[in-house]
Protein backbone atom coordinates (compact mmCIF):
# COMPACT_ATOMS: atom_id res chain seq x y z
CA UNK A 1 0.00 0.00 0.00
CA UNK A 2 1.24 3.45 -0.65
CA UNK A 3 1.65 6.55 1.46
CA UNK A 4 -1.00 8.31 -0.79
CA UNK A 5 -3.30 5.05 0.18
CA UNK A 6 -2.65 5.39 3.53
CA UNK A 7 -3.05 9.36 4.22
CA UNK A 8 -6.38 8.85 3.17
CA UNK A 9 -7.72 7.12 6.59
CA UNK A 10 -6.50 7.06 9.85
CA UNK A 11 -4.03 4.40 11.14
CA UNK A 12 -2.65 2.85 14.24
CA UNK A 13 0.99 2.79 14.47
CA UNK A 14 2.59 0.22 16.52
CA UNK A 15 5.68 1.88 17.96
CA UNK A 16 8.68 0.10 19.86
CA UNK A 17 10.61 3.07 20.20
CA UNK A 18 13.87 0.97 18.18
CA UNK A 19 15.23 2.59 14.58
CA UNK A 20 12.85 0.62 12.28
CA UNK A 21 9.34 1.67 14.50
CA UNK A 22 10.82 5.62 14.62
CA UNK A 23 11.89 5.52 11.32
CA UNK A 24 7.57 4.41 10.43
CA UNK A 25 6.43 6.70 12.85
CA UNK A 26 8.69 9.65 11.04
CA UNK A 27 7.87 8.38 7.75
CA UNK A 28 3.97 8.74 8.69
CA UNK A 29 4.18 11.85 9.67
CA UNK A 30 6.15 13.17 6.55
CA UNK A 31 3.84 11.88 4.06
CA UNK A 32 1.09 13.11 6.09
CA UNK A 33 -0.63 10.17 7.13
CA UNK A 34 -3.41 10.15 10.31
CA UNK A 35 -1.84 8.58 12.99
CA UNK A 36 -2.66 7.34 16.48
CA UNK A 37 0.51 5.86 18.14
CA UNK A 38 0.46 2.64 20.17
CA UNK A 39 3.22 1.43 22.25
CA UNK A 40 3.34 -1.43 24.62
CA UNK A 41 6.14 -1.84 27.67
CA UNK A 42 6.30 -5.17 28.67
CA UNK A 43 9.41 -3.93 31.36
CA UNK A 44 11.49 -7.09 30.09
CA UNK A 45 14.57 -5.16 29.96
CA UNK A 46 16.54 -2.67 31.89
CA UNK A 47 15.93 -0.05 28.87
CA UNK A 48 12.14 -0.50 28.58
CA UNK A 49 11.40 2.79 30.05
CA UNK A 50 13.54 4.29 28.30
CA UNK A 51 12.27 3.35 24.94
CA UNK A 52 9.05 4.64 26.21
CA UNK A 53 10.45 7.81 27.09
CA UNK A 54 11.95 8.02 23.46
CA UNK A 55 8.67 7.36 21.75
CA UNK A 56 6.47 9.39 24.37
CA UNK A 57 9.00 12.49 23.41
CA UNK A 58 8.46 12.16 19.14
CA UNK A 59 4.64 11.75 19.88
CA UNK A 60 4.46 15.13 22.41
CA UNK A 61 6.97 17.13 19.59
CA UNK A 62 4.42 16.50 16.96
CA UNK A 63 1.44 16.22 19.11
CA UNK A 64 0.99 12.69 17.51
CA UNK A 65 -1.95 11.15 20.47
CA UNK A 66 -0.18 8.55 21.96
CA UNK A 67 -1.39 5.57 24.23
CA UNK A 68 0.66 3.00 26.10
CA UNK A 69 0.04 -0.60 27.84
CA UNK A 70 1.86 -2.51 30.72
CA UNK A 71 0.88 -5.46 30.41
CA UNK A 72 1.67 -8.27 33.43
CA UNK A 73 2.38 -11.69 32.54
CA UNK A 74 0.08 -13.91 34.91
CA UNK A 75 1.15 -17.66 33.50
CA UNK A 76 4.09 -19.53 33.04
CA UNK A 77 4.99 -19.95 28.38
CA UNK A 78 6.45 -18.92 25.86
CA UNK A 79 6.94 -14.75 26.67
CA UNK A 80 7.68 -13.87 23.39
CA UNK A 81 4.05 -15.50 22.30
CA UNK A 82 2.01 -14.05 25.31
CA UNK A 83 3.55 -10.34 24.29
CA UNK A 84 2.52 -10.94 20.96
CA UNK A 85 -0.95 -11.70 21.55
CA UNK A 86 -1.24 -8.99 24.25
CA UNK A 87 0.12 -6.43 21.70
CA UNK A 88 -2.03 -7.12 19.15
CA UNK A 89 -4.86 -7.15 21.07
CA UNK A 90 -4.30 -3.75 22.58
CA UNK A 91 -3.92 -2.08 18.93
CA UNK A 92 -7.32 -4.00 17.76
CA UNK A 93 -9.00 -2.63 20.94
CA UNK A 94 -7.21 1.01 20.06
CA UNK A 95 -8.16 0.40 16.47
CA UNK A 96 -11.79 -0.10 17.42
CA UNK A 97 -11.85 2.77 19.89
CA UNK A 98 -9.83 5.63 17.73
CA UNK A 99 -12.40 4.26 14.20
CA UNK A 100 -8.99 3.53 12.55
CA UNK A 101 -8.75 1.55 9.55
CA UNK A 102 -6.05 -0.76 10.70
CA UNK A 103 -2.38 -0.52 12.35
CA UNK A 104 0.65 -0.12 10.73
CA UNK A 105 3.60 -2.21 11.88
CA UNK A 106 7.35 -1.76 11.12
CA UNK A 107 8.47 -5.03 9.76
CA UNK A 108 10.75 -4.83 7.00
CA UNK A 109 12.85 -7.24 4.11
CA UNK A 110 15.39 -8.43 7.12
CA UNK A 111 12.35 -9.63 9.24
CA UNK A 112 10.82 -10.94 6.24
CA UNK A 113 13.74 -13.36 5.45
CA UNK A 114 14.27 -14.27 8.88
CA UNK A 115 10.69 -15.69 8.97
CA UNK A 116 10.43 -17.39 5.63
CA UNK A 117 13.83 -19.23 7.28
CA UNK A 118 11.83 -19.97 10.12
CA UNK A 119 9.31 -21.36 8.21
CA UNK A 120 11.77 -23.75 5.90
CA UNK A 121 13.84 -24.93 9.13
CA UNK A 122 10.04 -26.17 10.54
CA UNK A 123 9.45 -27.99 8.21
CA UNK A 124 5.65 -26.92 8.33
CA UNK A 125 4.48 -26.57 4.69
CA UNK A 126 2.97 -22.54 5.10
CA UNK A 127 0.65 -20.72 3.37
CA UNK A 128 3.11 -17.60 2.97
CA UNK A 129 6.80 -17.53 2.94
CA UNK A 130 7.94 -14.83 4.68
CA UNK A 131 5.10 -11.81 5.63
CA UNK A 132 2.35 -10.77 4.46
CA UNK A 133 2.35 -6.88 3.53
CA UNK A 134 -1.35 -6.64 4.02
CA UNK A 135 -3.15 -8.86 6.49
CA UNK A 136 -5.41 -9.23 9.36
CA UNK A 137 -5.09 -10.12 13.15
CA UNK A 138 -8.21 -10.55 15.69
CA UNK A 139 -10.28 -9.13 12.74
CA UNK A 140 -8.24 -5.81 12.28
CA UNK A 141 -6.49 -5.02 8.87
CA UNK A 142 -2.52 -5.09 9.83
CA UNK A 143 -0.10 -3.16 6.45
CA UNK A 144 3.81 -3.58 7.30
CA UNK A 145 4.81 -0.88 4.86
CA UNK A 146 8.65 -0.77 5.15
CA UNK A 147 8.92 -4.21 3.90
CA UNK A 148 10.86 -3.25 0.89
CA UNK A 149 13.46 -1.21 3.18
CA UNK A 150 16.13 -3.02 5.35
CA UNK A 151 16.85 -3.14 8.63
CA UNK A 152 20.43 -1.24 7.52
CA UNK A 153 18.26 1.99 5.09
CA UNK A 154 16.38 2.18 8.41
CA UNK A 155 18.84 2.99 11.31
CA UNK A 156 20.31 5.55 8.86
CA UNK A 157 17.22 7.17 7.77
CA UNK A 158 17.00 7.61 11.53
CA UNK A 159 20.56 9.16 11.98
CA UNK A 160 20.11 10.85 8.83
CA UNK A 161 17.08 12.93 10.18
CA UNK A 162 18.31 12.71 13.68
CA UNK A 163 15.67 10.79 15.09
CA UNK A 164 16.10 9.28 18.59
CA UNK A 165 15.81 5.73 19.13
CA UNK A 166 16.87 2.96 21.57
CA UNK A 167 18.65 -0.07 20.81
CA UNK A 168 17.03 -3.84 22.27
CA UNK A 169 19.82 -5.30 23.97
CA UNK A 170 18.07 -8.87 23.66
CA UNK A 171 18.46 -8.44 19.65
CA UNK A 172 22.29 -8.49 20.35
CA UNK A 173 22.80 -12.24 22.15
CA UNK A 174 22.09 -15.23 20.42
CA UNK A 175 19.59 -16.27 22.44
CA UNK A 176 16.74 -16.63 20.50
CA UNK A 177 16.91 -18.99 17.00
CA UNK A 178 15.94 -15.61 14.98
CA UNK A 179 18.72 -13.33 16.03
CA UNK A 180 20.88 -16.67 15.10
CA UNK A 181 19.95 -16.63 12.31
CA UNK A 182 20.42 -12.39 11.71
CA UNK A 183 24.00 -12.43 12.99
CA UNK A 184 25.26 -15.31 11.28
CA UNK A 185 23.13 -16.45 8.08
CA UNK A 186 21.65 -13.12 6.77
CA UNK A 187 24.89 -11.05 7.46
CA UNK A 188 26.73 -12.99 5.33
CA UNK A 189 24.51 -11.22 2.29
CA UNK A 190 24.67 -8.11 0.35
CA UNK A 191 21.35 -6.10 -0.21
CA UNK A 192 21.42 -6.96 -3.75
CA UNK A 193 21.48 -10.87 -2.98
CA UNK A 194 18.86 -10.18 0.19
CA UNK A 195 16.50 -8.31 -2.55
CA UNK A 196 17.25 -11.66 -4.91
CA UNK A 197 15.93 -14.01 -2.11
CA UNK A 198 12.86 -12.22 -1.45
CA UNK A 199 11.69 -11.79 -4.93
CA UNK A 200 12.16 -16.15 -5.17
CA UNK A 201 10.27 -16.07 -2.12
CA UNK A 202 7.31 -14.09 -3.35
CA UNK A 203 7.17 -15.56 -6.38
CA UNK A 204 6.49 -18.94 -4.97
CA UNK A 205 3.47 -16.84 -2.98
CA UNK A 206 2.36 -15.59 -5.91
CA UNK A 207 1.76 -19.49 -7.21
CA UNK A 208 0.65 -20.64 -3.71
CA UNK A 209 -2.00 -17.94 -3.62
CA UNK A 210 -3.52 -18.80 -6.74
CA UNK A 211 -4.02 -22.02 -5.64
CA UNK A 212 -5.57 -20.90 -2.63
CA UNK A 213 -8.03 -18.71 -4.62
CA UNK A 214 -8.92 -21.84 -6.67
CA UNK A 215 -10.08 -23.79 -3.13
CA UNK A 216 -11.63 -20.28 -1.65
CA UNK A 217 -14.58 -20.91 -4.86
CA UNK A 218 -15.49 -23.71 -3.30
CA UNK A 219 -15.06 -23.07 0.83
CA UNK A 220 -14.38 -20.49 2.55
CA UNK A 221 -11.30 -20.40 4.72
CA UNK A 222 -12.78 -17.22 7.33
CA UNK A 223 -15.89 -19.89 8.09
CA UNK A 224 -15.79 -21.32 11.81
CA UNK A 225 -17.29 -24.30 10.44
CA UNK A 226 -16.98 -26.08 7.63
CA UNK A 227 -18.66 -28.79 5.69
CA UNK A 228 -17.54 -32.51 5.98
CA UNK A 229 -19.46 -33.02 2.76
CA UNK A 230 -18.03 -29.82 0.70
CA UNK A 231 -14.32 -30.88 1.85
CA UNK A 232 -14.44 -33.91 0.94
CA UNK A 233 -15.32 -33.49 -2.29
CA UNK A 234 -12.04 -30.89 -3.01
CA UNK A 235 -8.45 -33.34 -4.39
CA UNK A 236 -6.04 -34.25 -1.60
CA UNK A 237 -4.04 -31.33 -2.69
CA UNK A 238 -6.82 -28.90 -2.36
CA UNK A 239 -7.54 -30.01 1.23
CA UNK A 240 -4.57 -29.56 2.41
CA UNK A 241 -3.63 -26.39 1.06
CA UNK A 242 -7.70 -25.36 2.69
CA UNK A 243 -6.45 -26.99 5.93
CA UNK A 244 -3.47 -24.54 6.43
CA UNK A 245 -5.30 -21.34 4.95
CA UNK A 246 -8.60 -22.36 7.59
CA UNK A 247 -5.72 -22.72 10.78
CA UNK A 248 -4.49 -19.53 10.03
CA UNK A 249 -7.37 -17.62 9.83
CA UNK A 250 -8.58 -19.18 13.08
CA UNK A 251 -5.29 -18.54 14.45
CA UNK A 252 -3.71 -21.14 15.16
CA UNK A 253 -0.48 -22.01 13.34
CA UNK A 254 -0.84 -24.88 10.95
CA UNK A 255 0.74 -28.27 12.18
CA UNK A 256 2.99 -30.63 10.13
CA UNK A 257 2.11 -31.91 6.40
CA UNK A 258 2.20 -35.13 8.23
CA UNK A 259 -0.18 -33.96 10.91
CA UNK A 260 -2.38 -32.58 7.95
CA UNK A 261 -2.45 -36.13 6.28
CA UNK A 262 -3.51 -38.01 9.02
CA UNK A 263 -6.21 -35.64 9.55
CA UNK A 264 -7.68 -36.00 6.09
CA UNK A 265 -7.43 -39.61 6.87
CA UNK A 266 -9.59 -39.10 10.00
CA UNK A 267 -12.22 -37.27 7.96
CA UNK A 268 -12.39 -39.66 5.54
CA UNK A 269 -12.88 -42.96 7.28
CA UNK A 270 -14.75 -41.97 10.81
CA UNK A 271 -18.55 -41.49 10.88
CA UNK A 272 -20.42 -39.28 13.73
CA UNK A 273 -18.46 -36.90 16.05
CA UNK A 274 -14.42 -37.54 16.98
CA UNK A 275 -11.92 -34.65 18.36
CA UNK A 276 -8.11 -34.60 18.13
CA UNK A 277 -6.00 -32.86 20.25
CA UNK A 278 -4.13 -30.27 18.63
CA UNK A 279 -2.33 -28.03 20.97
CA UNK A 280 -2.89 -27.61 25.18
CA UNK A 281 -6.19 -24.96 24.50
CA UNK A 282 -7.30 -26.55 20.97
CA UNK A 283 -8.91 -29.52 19.21
CA UNK A 284 -10.11 -30.12 16.08
CA UNK A 285 -13.42 -31.48 16.44
CA UNK A 286 -16.14 -33.17 13.75
CA UNK A 287 -19.42 -33.47 14.63
CA UNK A 288 -23.01 -33.85 12.39
CA UNK A 289 -21.21 -33.60 9.25
CA UNK A 290 -19.02 -30.52 10.07
CA UNK A 291 -15.63 -29.48 11.83
CA UNK A 292 -14.43 -27.42 13.77
CA UNK A 293 -11.52 -25.83 16.11
CA UNK A 294 -12.60 -25.77 19.33
CA UNK A 295 -10.91 -24.39 22.68
CA UNK A 296 -10.68 -27.12 25.47
CA UNK A 297 -11.35 -24.27 28.31
CA UNK A 298 -14.37 -23.24 29.96
CA UNK A 299 -15.20 -20.11 29.26
CA UNK A 300 -17.28 -17.08 31.14
CA UNK A 301 -17.40 -13.83 30.73
CA UNK A 302 -19.57 -10.93 31.51
CA UNK A 303 -19.30 -6.86 30.13
CA UNK A 304 -20.93 -4.71 31.99
CA UNK A 305 -21.76 -1.24 29.98
CA UNK A 306 -23.14 2.11 31.19
CA UNK A 307 -22.68 3.67 27.88
CA UNK A 308 -21.93 2.15 24.25
CA UNK A 309 -18.06 2.16 23.47
CA UNK A 310 -16.35 0.50 20.74
CA UNK A 311 -14.19 -2.03 21.54
CA UNK A 312 -13.38 -5.69 21.08
CA UNK A 313 -12.51 -8.93 23.11
CA UNK A 314 -11.78 -12.69 22.39
CA UNK A 315 -15.42 -12.97 22.34
CA UNK A 316 -17.41 -10.32 20.42
CA UNK A 317 -16.81 -6.65 18.97
CA UNK A 318 -18.96 -3.51 19.62
CA UNK A 319 -18.79 -1.64 15.78
CA UNK A 320 -20.79 1.24 13.96
CA UNK A 321 -21.62 -1.55 10.84
CA UNK A 322 -22.49 -4.75 10.60
CA UNK A 323 -25.27 -7.50 9.54
CA UNK A 324 -28.80 -6.86 10.50
CA UNK A 325 -29.18 -9.90 12.68
CA UNK A 326 -25.95 -7.98 14.53
CA UNK A 327 -27.78 -4.87 15.11
CA UNK A 328 -29.83 -3.13 18.43
CA UNK A 329 -31.25 0.36 19.01
CA UNK A 330 -30.81 0.58 22.54
CA UNK A 331 -32.36 3.29 24.90
CA UNK A 332 -31.31 5.40 28.24
CA UNK A 333 -33.83 2.59 30.19
CA UNK A 334 -32.13 -0.05 29.46
CA UNK A 335 -28.47 0.83 30.92
CA UNK A 336 -26.01 -0.63 31.87
CA UNK A 337 -26.22 -3.58 29.46
CA UNK A 338 -24.64 -6.45 30.15
CA UNK A 339 -22.86 -8.86 27.51
CA UNK A 340 -22.38 -12.29 28.22
CA UNK A 341 -21.94 -16.08 27.22
CA UNK A 342 -25.45 -17.89 26.98
CA UNK A 343 -27.31 -19.49 29.86
CA UNK A 344 -29.26 -22.51 29.20
CA UNK A 345 -32.84 -21.41 29.54
CA UNK A 346 -31.97 -18.41 27.27
CA UNK A 347 -34.44 -17.35 25.05
CA UNK A 348 -35.16 -14.22 22.91
CA UNK A 349 -38.97 -12.47 21.52
CA UNK A 350 -38.08 -12.28 17.76
CA UNK A 351 -40.82 -10.30 15.88
CA UNK A 352 -42.11 -13.58 14.46
CA UNK A 353 -42.22 -15.81 18.01
CA UNK A 354 -39.83 -16.55 21.22
CA UNK A 355 -36.32 -18.51 20.20
CA UNK A 356 -34.29 -20.48 23.08
CA UNK A 357 -30.51 -20.14 21.78
CA UNK A 358 -29.84 -23.89 22.76
CA UNK A 359 -32.84 -25.13 19.88
CA UNK A 360 -30.87 -21.98 17.45
CA UNK A 361 -27.49 -23.11 18.31
CA UNK A 362 -28.73 -27.17 18.07
CA UNK A 363 -30.92 -26.20 14.24
CA UNK A 364 -27.76 -24.63 12.97
CA UNK A 365 -25.38 -27.21 14.18
CA UNK A 366 -23.13 -24.85 16.17
CA UNK A 367 -20.47 -26.32 17.08
CA UNK A 368 -20.56 -26.77 21.80
CA UNK A 369 -17.74 -24.83 22.22
CA UNK A 370 -19.01 -21.70 19.82
CA UNK A 371 -22.20 -21.98 21.86
CA UNK A 372 -20.06 -21.65 25.36
CA UNK A 373 -18.81 -18.27 23.60
CA UNK A 374 -21.50 -16.69 21.70
CA UNK A 375 -22.88 -12.93 23.11
CA UNK A 376 -25.37 -12.53 24.57
CA UNK A 377 -26.65 -8.83 25.19
CA UNK A 378 -29.16 -8.47 27.76
CA UNK A 379 -30.62 -4.90 29.59
CA UNK A 380 -30.80 -4.12 32.86
CA UNK A 381 -33.95 -5.61 33.35
CA UNK A 382 -32.61 -8.63 32.17
CA UNK A 383 -33.94 -8.69 28.99
CA UNK A 384 -32.48 -10.46 25.97
CA UNK A 385 -32.40 -7.68 23.77
CA UNK A 386 -30.07 -9.07 20.66
CA UNK A 387 -28.06 -12.13 20.24
CA UNK A 388 -25.94 -12.11 17.36
CA UNK A 389 -27.13 -13.69 13.52
CA UNK A 390 -30.54 -14.63 15.53
CA UNK A 391 -31.23 -10.65 15.94
CA UNK A 392 -32.71 -8.47 18.39
CA UNK A 393 -36.07 -8.59 20.32
CA UNK A 394 -39.49 -6.63 18.87
CA UNK A 395 -38.76 -3.62 21.11
CA UNK A 396 -35.20 -3.22 19.88
CA UNK A 397 -35.68 -2.97 16.57
CA UNK A 398 -35.00 -0.16 14.35
CA UNK A 399 -33.41 1.25 11.14
CA UNK A 400 -31.38 3.61 12.56
CA UNK A 401 -29.26 1.00 15.58
CA UNK A 402 -27.15 2.45 17.99
CA UNK A 403 -24.80 -0.45 17.19
CA UNK A 404 -23.61 -3.64 16.13
CA UNK A 405 -22.48 -6.69 18.33
CA UNK A 406 -20.30 -8.99 16.11
CA UNK A 407 -19.37 -12.67 17.22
Amino acid sequence: MRWNQLAEKKWIVGVSGGPDSMALLDLCRRHRVTIVCAHVNYHHRPTADRDQQIVEAYCRNYAIPFYSLDPVKETSGNFQAWAREARYAFFARLAVQEAAAGVLIAQHLDDFLETALLQQESGRQCEVLGIREEGRVLGVVVVRPLLSWTKRQLQEYCDRHKIAYGIDESNLSDDYRRNQLRHHELAKLSEAEKRSEVRKLKARNRSRQKKKEAVKTKLNPADPVISQEIFLALSEAEQRIFLRAWMQEQGVVPPSEAFLIELIKALKQKNGNFDVSFSKDRRFQAAYGFFSLDFTDEVSYCYVLDKIELFATPYFRIAENGESTEAVTLYQEDFPITIRNPHPQDAIQLRFGTKRLNRWFIDRKIPPDQRRRWPVVVNCRGEIILVPKIGCNVAHYSNNPTCFVIK
